[in-house]
């Protein structure tokens, strides 16, 4: 292993215990489970953070759409109602 350098963080009591339950449930230390999590987040978790923010983008767009009450038009028929004559 190579050379450890030390961080102190701060966290929620509730946090701290759902850890602390962890690391003796998978018998690991917690600092071992932060690490874990830490390397996760900054390697696999961009593409989830990623998705979160195209998700977000394209919420915001749709409340746009509909504050400016694009879309349907003001149309009161459907397709289906049309494809049905």
């Amino acid at each position: 292993m190579s050379r450890m350098v030390r961080k102190q963080i701060v966290m929620e009591p509730e946090l701290e215990r759902e850890l602390a339950a962890r690391a003796r449930v998978l018998g690991v230390s917690q600092s071992a489970l932060v690490r874990d999590a830490i390397d996760q987040y900054l390697h696999e978790g961009v593409t989830e953070l990623e998705r979160k923010r195209a998700w977000e983008q394209a919420l915001d767009m749709m409340r746009r759409a509909e504050e400016l009450e694009t879309g349907s038009g003001g149309r009161k028929w459907t397709r289906e109602e049309i494809h049905e004559r």
